[in-house]
């Protein structure tokens, strides 16, 4: 499986690779998974659409297991110019743009298809394009990073079962405070040592979505799985302002047009991956609880309100919740 993937990655690097070297404007893409998923495939569909609006003029070069570094660093990167786009979880990004954290709050979303219709809606697009301009960022579209669980070495039945272990989560306030209130010990750790650290025993645990869990093997080193959903995560696809300013007119629109279309693409595979997976996971040997989630519905009610504190925040909030 995992020569296959890296053959996959090796192969849809060089069409994109020849593809770009064609172009007369070539924009640099980094995120932090393998080719073959869906962050990989989103961007190579971006690519695809843009080019063949633009007639081959423009074209996006994709560098994928955070060749260009991690989110953090494709962040930074879109500012400095050595990263022209970067998909990065909205975890991330918030520690940029503040108002962002909304998307980090526990249960904001009814469910998958809520938030698709809610990340497609004009008002929460123009909402996010403003706070992330007044940071120097400019929004291409959302990819999703998919419904989130929680990964463990010991079986988790009920949320009870979660006090006081070690649960790696993001570099994010509302994440440490959500799994606070579940009763873990949240640990902030890089995606990219998520796996060590499970094997030696620095974390008991992690969450993350049915796709990435199983694709990066972590359920040879956490087992147990327990589907409760927590959070739909948001994965922003970025450009630093200046720089798609700098565009030309026609690039820009097309690449706008590409964007949508991608992000429509690759949220619809993420939740097809998602589903499918959790026959893959099964098959490999992992023990899956789906523990009553009412209780972290209810633990999780007071982070939500401890995040809505700025204008910025309360708006996007609320009209997140207008979308049906």
């Amino acid at each position: 499986m995992k020569m296959k993937s890296l053959t996959l990655g090796l192969v849809l690097g060089a069409i994109a690779l020849s593809s770009a070297s064609a172009a007369d404007i070539t924009l640099k893409a980094s995120h932090n998974a393998n080719a073959d998923e869906p962050y990989g495939v989103g961007m190579r569909k971006m690519g695809e659409v843009l080019g063949e609006k633009t007639d081959g003029k423009a074209a996006i070069q994709v560098f994928d297991n955070a060749t260009l570094g991690d989110e953090m660093e494709s962040i930074q990167g879109t500012q400095i110019g050595t990263v022209d786009i970067a998909v990065t979880a909205n975890e991330t990004l918030a520690n940029f743009v503040p108002d962002l954290s909304v998307f980090s709050l526990p249960f904001l979303f009814k469910d998958a298809e809520q938030m698709d219709r809610a990340l497609e809606d004009p008002t929460v697009i123009a909402d996010v394009q403003e706070a992330l301009k007044s940071q120097g960022f400019h929004l291409i579209t959302f990819f999703s990073a998919g419904t989130r669980h929680i990964m463990t070495k010991k079986p988790i039945e009920q949320m009870s079962d979660l006090d006081g272990l070690k649960i790696r989560t993001m570099q994010n306030p509302a994440h440490v405070d959500t799994f606070k209130a579940f009763g873990a010990n949240p640990t902030p750790l890089a995606y990219t040592e998520l796996y060590g650290a499970l094997e030696t025993g620095v974390v008991d645990g992690a969450e993350a979505a049915n796709t990435n869990f199983y694709a990066q093997k972590f359920y040879e080193v956490a087992p147990d799985w327990a589907m409760v959903g927590w959070l739909e995560l948001v994965a922003p696809v970025i450009m630093g302002e200046a720089a798609y300013q700098a565009l030309p007119d026609d690039v820009k629109s097309a690449l706008d047009e590409a964007g949508k279309e991608a992000g429509s693409f690759q949220r619809a595979t993420y939740r097809e991956s998602d589903a499918a997976r959790v026959a893959d996971i099964e098959k490999a040997g992992v023990t899956i609880s789906r523990p009553d989630t009412q209780p972290f519905r209810d633990a999780a009610e007071g982070v939500k309100q401890g995040y809505l504190t700025t204008d910025g925040q309360k708006e996007l909030f609320a009209l997140i919740g207008k979308v049906e």
